[in-house]
């Protein structure tokens, strides 16, 4: 048993080696850069530790090594980073998969071209002395849903996945805190694994977590996207932004403590332990150790648009292969 343990770790170690010796080569291309472009870039959300790969980037100077010029928009109602983009008032974007997918259906002529969260941060938490612990514990429970967001549906699809009767749940709405767990209005709630929970331990209680991506209904959350227009008339902007994004990445994951640092200079009001829990919630979600930073496969797509379609969200059949491009991600890994 120990044996294979040792084989295992040995096997984690030598695949983190290999990815960021790709990342490491894939940054030579700095020394061609003579002109700097300035670029926006439009946030998924407010400024937090979920981007700190692309603030690393901007103050270690990671794009400007690429010629690039980086600012970041964080969203707002007025500041939607696909409206953002399509419009004109940003260059690239950070989205959710399954909104790039959505957006592709309403014909809006955006792609990804990388894959920061691999694994997505849905779950489920609860209160530790609760003994919640597994879906089938939510029978006879109040659970907490966030509605609106890809909480809900990801929820959804888990349960029928598990064929778990929700008829036995009382499923109430929340918002995006984990004021209604603390509160005991709920047994459960619903939100993001690199966020909630946290509210929960500086609360002094500890959480158990119930990753839904663990229950088969994984689908890429955050990913790196521009217009049809961009990639193909400027294919070695995209390309030199997504090597100093991906550089910026790999610093933060070797070194946590200056990343959070970094962080805390755009997440102006939040605090150190905050940021650097959802930093390290974030990582193994980022890097999954089995494919290099930023990778993307098609197969994956192809999930993303089977639970929309699965949940009724998705109302048009969507080719898989027609929202996103390798090809930036291909040659800085040397795939071709």
């Amino acid at each position: 048993m120990k044996k294979t343990i040792y084989i295992v770790i040995l096997i984690l170690i030598l695949g983190g080696v290999a990815v960021f010796s790709s990342i490491r080569w894939g940054g030579q291309l700095s020394e061609l850069a003579t002109e700097t472009e300035n670029v926006l870039v439009a946030l998924k959300w407010v400024h937090q530790a979920q981007f700190a790969g692309n603030y690393i980037a901007a103050e270690k100077g990671f794009y400007k090594e690429q010629g690039i010029k980086a600012s970041f928009i964080p969203y707002s109602e007025n500041s939607k980073p696909i409206d953002s983009v399509v419009e004109g008032r940003a260059t690239f974007g950070i989205t959710g998969a399954d909104e790039l997918v959505l957006a592709r259906q309403k014909g809006l002529p955006i792609k990804a071209f990388a894959v920061i969260y691999k694994t997505n941060p849905v779950a489920a938490y609860s209160l530790k002395k609760s003994g919640i612990t597994k879906p089938q514990d939510f029978i006879g429970k109040t659970v907490g849903l966030e509605r609106g967001v890809n909480v809900e549906y990801l929820y959804s699809a888990m349960m029928s996945k598990l064929q778990i009767d929700r008829t036995k749940i009382n499923e109430v709405s929340i918002g995006p805190t984990a004021a209604e767990l603390l509160s005991g209005e709920t047994d459960v709630s619903t939100g993001y694994v690199i966020n909630e929970p946290h509210h929960v331990i500086a609360a002094g209680q500890d959480v158990n977590i119930i990753l839904m991506a663990d229950y088969g209904v994984n689908m890429y959350a955050d990913v790196l996207f521009a217009t049809e227009k961009t990639i193909e008339s400027k294919p070695e902007i995209v390309e030199k932004f997504l090597r100093g994004t991906l550089k910026g990445w790999q610093y933060a994951t070797e070194n946590i403590e200056e990343a959070v640092d970094i962080v805390l200079q755009y997440a102006t009001s939040s605090t150190e332990s905050h940021e650097e829990y959802m930093l390290k919630a974030s990582l193994p979600l980022i890097n999954d150790g089995e494919s290099p930073l930023g990778w993307m496969e098609k197969n994956k797509w192809i999930q993303v648009v089977a639970i929309l379609q699965n949940q009724k969200i998705l109302k048009e059949n969507i080719n898989a292969a027609d929202v996103y491009t390798a090809q930036f991600i291909n040659k800085i890994y040397n795939k071709y």
